[in-house]
């Protein structure tokens, strides 16, 4: 049992390091072939890096330049004036009044910013989304790439579905990974452009290296990963990694929820293929039942993969019911005692 766990562990760590070093060359690559993204990318003025991820960064109020939250905190902890202009940070009861002149004076940012507070009514202001929509489309006459990825959310919500992709490609285009993610969607699903999971699992790889806080795009990579889909070789390692970090930071969808669920049982099965029940400590039953059951409370499930994730669980859990997880020994209804922690796994009475 323990070279069987050295083993897995040295293939999981090359498998992750191979994976590691093809997401940095795809990412390379892509702004290589996409130069103007550099160029139109704010740069954090403290670490000097791109700010590819727009949700880990705060937009200064006196100058709407972009900081990353970090780097902002540790400059806060120490100064109380703007990083880049130096100008005294507002008040909270100033911002308000900042954003509606700047707004009224054709300042972008300031735009996106008021039409996002009018969205979700935020500052004391009622919401609005009409009035909300309206600075965010006057910010996108000027190119502002924030204020084009929420309207681009808002024509989707709408069904305008190609119209929505078009923001979200202006967005992109700018060095906005969250809506570069939105656009490898579209080419995943086949909506408003032709259906090319390849062209989807490049863009989904350059997010997740260029975008650290929205982890959703992870799990499209962790099924493409399960079925060998998208031009990439199918790997069970590779899929658990990009669906547990999917699992960390944000919520994963039903579907992606039985996908996770049986990669758990391949990886088990793969390193313990004579077991018919993993040796206790190394089964992953437990967690994968736990996502079968909660993909199973959804409301909203693919029929082919739900009925598929049904019967092969069935039969599984049918199996583990009747065998002792620590002595193999057979169980009986009379026998039989469900661990009272995971609910999935059972032991004789002896046990």
């Amino acid at each position: 049992l323990k070279l069987r766990r050295a083993i897995k562990e040295k293939h999981t760590e090359r498998e992750l390091l191979l994976e590691d070093q093809r997401v940095s060359k795809v990412a390379e690559e892509y702004l290589r072939e996409n130069p103007s993204i550099l160029e139109k990318v704010d740069e954090c003025p403290v670490c000097l890096e791109p700010i590819f991820d727009v949700d880990g960064a705060v937009v200064s109020l006196c100058c709407g330049k972009q900081t990353c939250k970090d780097c902002l905190q540790q400059w806060y902890a120490v100064n109380d004036t703007c990083v880049l202009c130096r100008e005294g940070v507002p008040r909270e009861s100033e911002v308000l009044g900042i954003l509606l002149t700047k707004a009224a004076a054709g300042t972008a940012w300031a735009q996106c910013c008021l039409g996002s507070k009018y969205y979700h009514g935020l500052s004391g202001l009622a919401a609005d989304k009409r009035k909300a929509e309206s600075l965010y489309r006057k910010a996108v006459d000027q190119g502002y790439s924030i204020a084009q990825c929420h309207l681009g959310r808002l024509e989707r919500a709408r069904d305008n579905g190609s119209e929505a992709c078009q923001l979200f490609e202006d967005a992109a285009s700018q060095g906005h990974m969250n809506a570069l993610w939105r656009v490898a969607k579209y080419y995943y699903i086949g909506a408003c452009v032709e259906k090319d999971k390849v062209t989807a699992a490049r863009l989904f790889t350059v997010s997740v290296k260029l975008q650290k806080t929205d982890r959703l795009r992870c799990a499209y990579l962790g099924f493409l990963f399960a079925v060998g889909e998208g031009g990439l070789q199918q790997s069970n390692e590779r899929s658990m990694y990009y669906f547990k970090l999917a699992i960390e930071k944000s919520f994963l969808p039903p579907e992606f929820m039985i996908d996770y669920a049986l990669v758990l049982h391949k990886m088990s099965a793969m390193y313990y293929p004579d077991c018919e029940i993993v040796p206790s400590g190394y089964n992953s039953f437990p967690e994968a039942l736990f996502w079968y059951r909660r993909a199973s409370s959804a409301e909203s499930v693919d029929a082919e993969w739900y009925t598929e994730a049904v019967e092969f669980l069935k039969s599984y859990e049918s199996k583990i019911k009747a065998m002792c997880a620590s002595c193999y020994k057979s169980l009986t209804t009379e026998t039989r005692k469900c661990c009272v922690e995971c609910k999935a796994i059972y032991y004789c009475s002896r046990e």
